[in-house]
């Protein structure tokens, strides 16, 4: 099978993620096989190389401000990635807050996560807040044991990038660096709304992987569509930098979720055009943040509209 990470030599393909949360904690196996028997559906005609499982954390503690939309524990993310891919007969990747594992060894988890689940593609997630010990293993040290694993071992080990980090350390590329070195091969970032913050750390993730003679990692830039307020302040609840002017055209529209649609294709062809001289490989990404059914379509609209835009001649 072709490693949906990793654009194939002498080709211009770009590796095309979905993703998506698991239903909610003790979902009836029949209603999370339907629930994905929906997403199959959507998906079919999308050109999706792999769908991204997050792994959902309260995350009580990451900005002090209060969580727009509850938080509803959900099945575990190899587990719901173990019946994606029965499913939908798609790759998965597997995300796992390393930080927040508690309970058995996590040894054990990585080692029963590739097995038993048999998931071959796992992205492994640091801690969001610094304010409380995290019971589980350090990113690092998560990430050194992940790529330990043998017979068999994953195929691939990715993590997250956050683009506005960028722009307030400038520290980015030097994490992206270190990351690869420690064996990471593809990094999805965080929802854009800013494009020149995933410039600036492209460029600087390049500048440091020449310097240190690295071959850089897949970059997978996300988007998601925005139709209502409660949406936009759950994105920057999460971390998400919406600027005033992006939020102003979308509500401003007619439909804001096609709006916020189109803002996401301008955005990737303004980071792409801002990017071709790089050496980072680029893939591209797309979610709903919300339950929304608008919003869920307009998420898989905008992956037809990023991939057109690709094609358009701007990659």
């Amino acid at each position: 099978m072709t490693d949906p990470t990793e654009r194939q030599t002498g080709t211009t393909d770009v590796p095309v993620f979905y993703g998506t949360v698991p239903p909610r904690e003790g979902t009836p196996e029949a209603e999370a096989r339907s629930v994905a028997e929906k997403l199959a559906a959507r998906l079919e005609e999308s050109g999706v190389d792999a769908i991204l499982v997050y792994d959902v954390q309260d995350e009580e503690g990451r900005n002090g401000e209060p969580r727009p939309f509850p938080f509803i524990p959900t099945i575990a993310s190899r587990q719901y990635a173990a019946l994606l891919r029965e499913v939908t007969g798609r790759t998965v990747v597997c995300y796992k807050a390393a930080p927040a594992h508690s309970g058995d060894d996590f040894q054990e988890w990585l080692q029963e996560t590739r097995r038993t689940y048999n998931i071959r593609y796992l992205s492994l997630v640091g801690r969001s807040s610094s304010d409380a010990e995290p019971p589980g293993p350090s990113l690092e040290t998560a990430t050194r044991m992940a790529t330990a694993l043998t017979e068999p071992g994953f195929e691939a080990l990715g993590g997250v990038t956050i683009p506005e980090r960028h722009l307030a350390k400038e520290d980015e590329g030097r994490r992206l660096l270190q990351k690869t070195e420690r064996g990471m091969r593809y990094f999805v970032s965080q929802i854009i709304y800013r494009p020149d913050a995933a410039v600036r750390m492209m460029r600087a993730y390049d500048r440091r992987c020449r310097e240190n003679g690295a071959e850089p990692a897949l970059v997978a830039l996300t988007f998601a569509p925005c139709g209502c307020r409660k949406t936009l302040r759950f994105m920057r609840w999460l971390g998400v930098d919406v600027p005033d002017e992006a939020e102003e055209r979308i509500f401003s529209a007619e439909d804001p979720v096609e709006a916020s649609v189109r803002l996401c294709q301008e955005n990737l062809a303004r980071i792409v055009e801002q990017t071709s001289d790089l050496a980072v490989p680029v893939g591209i990404a797309a979610e709903s943040v919300s339950i929304r059914r608008d919003e869920i379509d307009a998420s898989v609209e905008l992956l037809s509209a990023l991939q057109k835009e690709l094609r358009s001649g701007v990659l």
